[in-house]
C-alpha cells in the first residue's frame, strides 16, 4: 500500500529507457502538473503509478516507490523516476489521497 508520506505522481510505465543508457529502468512520462508543485529534485522519492482496471472490472492502481532524477538526453533535460528495490503495488486507490490525484 502507498505511504500518506509519498506524494503519489501519476506515470505513463511505456516511457521506460529512453536515455539509451545501459540498463536504464527509469520512467520519463510523468505528470507535469504535479511535478511542477513538487519543485522536484534530485532524490526526493515519490510513488509512481497508472491507473487500471482488475480482474473483476474494479479501478485500481499500480505503482511503486522511486526516486527522481534530473538528466539530460541529446539536449533537453528531464526529470526522471528510477523505481526503488522493492514490491510493486496494486490494488485500490488509497482512501487518503487526495480527490483528482
Amino acid at each position: 500500500m502507498p505511504s500518506p508520506l509519498i506524494q503519489p505522481l501519476s506515470c505513463d510505465f511505456n516511457a521506460c529507457g529512453w536515455s539509451a543508457e545501459p540498463n536504464d529502468n527509469c520512467y520519463y512520462s510523468l505528470d507535469r502538473e504535479t511535478l511542477a508543485k513538487l519543485n522536484p529534485a534530485t532524490g526526493i522519492h515519490v510513488f509512481i503509478y497508472d491507473d487500471d482496471i482488475s480482474d473483476s472490472g474494479e479501478s485500481e492502481i499500480f505503482g511503486c516507490i522511486a526516486s527522481l532524477e534530473s538528466v539530460v538526453i541529446g539536449d533537453r533535460p528531464y526529470i526522471r523516476a528510477r523505481p526503488l528495490p522493492g514490491p510493486w503495488y496494486r490494488g485500490p486507490k488509497p482512501s487518503f489521497w487526495h480527490h483528482g490525484t
